[in-house]
């Protein structure tokens, strides 16, 4: 059937903060490593915690001279892919839906909820802190369907990490995986591949 709607992940796939762990891994200045960081902000994803208030007890905690403003910083240097938001606006002129469908923390999610002109051709964002679901849960898709009236067999799911991608299928989603070091000649790819946009 025809892909009618395209659900976009975005870190990796229309979005990259490629020097990230380099400015992050700096400020933290050897004292708390990026896996601890992670692990301070994954609990956040579903919004259902006050991801401030554990930063700042994580940054009291270790004792670290980083700012947390600074950290957001860093976390808020979002750079959308010029050639993705190109074929986003191409799938919208030939009547193809877009949407993001995200894992964020609130603070970083608010960012991108207060600056749309990121995404101008996205109608909504679909955000896990919103949502109170996070991926790879079935139900984060299954919610994102029942919203928008979706039908799963014409509706396009792609995300760098596999589990997202097998999650998705699990609810009839058509979902890719796509790799990150292909940029948007992999994500054109994939809209080749189903025939939503050309070679």
């Amino acid at each position: 059937m025809t892909i009618q709607t395209v659900l976009f992940d975005a870190d990796g796939v229309t979005q990259y903060n490629w020097v990230f762990m380099e400015r992050m891994s700096k400020l933290l200045n050897g004292q708390a490593t990026l896996e601890e960081i992670s692990d301070v902000e994954h609990p956040n994803l579903t919004g259902e915690r006050d991801f401030d208030a554990d930063l700042r007890a994580f940054v009291a905690e270790k004792g670290l001279d980083a700012d947390v403003e600074d950290m957001y910083a860093i976390w808020n240097d979002i750079e959308p892919d010029p050639e993705v938001l190109a074929m986003m606006k191409e799938l919208r002129a030939k009547g193809v839906d877009v949407y993001l469908a995200t894992n964020q923390q609130p603070e970083r999610g608010q960012y991108m909820v207060d600056h749309l002109e990121l995404y101008p051709d996205v109608i909504r964002q679909f955000h896990s802190w919103q949502m109170h679901l996070a991926k790879p849960d079935p139900a984060f898709f299954r919610a994102i369907i029942d919203e928008l009236g979706l039908d799963p067999s014409t509706t396009l799911f792609m995300d760098d990490l596999q589990a997202n991608v097998d999650a998705a299928r699990s609810v009839g989603l058509n979902a890719e995986f796509h790799d990150r070091t292909h940029g948007a000649e992999g994500v054109r790819g994939i809209l080749v591949k189903h025939g939503v946009l050309d070679a």
